[in-house]
């Protein structure tokens, strides 16, 4: 059995919400990634920035689909005096969750590497290999909370520090903003590990992931702004 519902009653569907602009924002920068790579095909960059992110924003649609089939378990359960009636889905539902539920993991994990691999050149044996092992560290830890956790863990702490080398070496004000962003994603998955001592926790890192995400935004933004200038100049 896999035990899954940290968050707090007064929380249910809250945390769809901020999943929905999590994807809204990893699907805005997908969509101008790939509009970059048309107009420059020889920067592979982009195209593997957009696959990136793209495989991270369909890896919150599952997380949605995932809650989704866990509220329906919780909300089904009623107390009728000195009984409680608990109102299970059928396999049809429980497929929809493991499917949610692996999907999830399994585009987070990927999305994420892929990220990292656009600063860590390596072979393509190696990131053939590095992607199975994903895959089947996504499958089988589908009952180990924490290994997902702590994988995505560490390619976040990979990602983000190579976006503070960038901004040491560079002083810009898009890699300083990129730092922030992907350093409190990373802060808020550190407390997710944590989610099964507090409810509260839960909500804690789903608020914190929601400011790292509205960073990337703000990031993005100025981006398309400076965009903008150097194009009137």
């Amino acid at each position: 059995m896999i035990e899954l519902v940290y968050s707090p009653r007064w929380f249910y569907g809250k945390d769809i919400a901020i999943d929905l602009i999590s994807i809204f924002v990893l699907s805005l920068i997908a969509f101008f990634s790939i509009k970059y790579y048309r107009l420059n095909r020889k920067n592979k960059k982009y195209i593997f920035l957009a696959s990136s992110f793209i495989m991270m924003a369909l890896s919150f649609m599952f997380k949605i689909i995932t809650n989704f089939t866990i509220y329906y378990h919780v909300l089904e359960t009623k107390q009728i005096g000195f009984v409680r009636l608990t109102y299970f889905s059928t396999q049809p539902s429980n497929i929809l969750f493991f499917a949610g539920f692996l999907g999830y993991r399994i585009l987070m994990l990927l999305g994420l590497y892929m990220l990292c691999s656009i600063y860590i050149k390596q072979s393509k044996a190696n990131i053939i290999l590095t992607a199975y092992l994903i895959l089947a560290l996504s499958y089988f830890s589908r009952s180990a909370y924490y290994i997902f956790h702590l994988t995505a863990l560490i390619l976040l702490v990979i990602i983000t520090s190579k976006y503070l080398e960038n901004y040491k070496k560079t002083k810009h004000s898009t890699n300083k903003w990129l730092f922030y962003s992907f350093a409190t994603i990373t802060a808020s998955n550190i407390i997710f590990i944590f989610v099964k001592i507090s409810a509260v926790l839960y909500v804690i890192a789903e608020i914190v992931q929601l400011i790292g995400y509205v960073g990337l935004l703000i990031t993005f933004t100025k981006v398309l702004k400076d965009g903008k200038k150097k194009g009137k100049k």
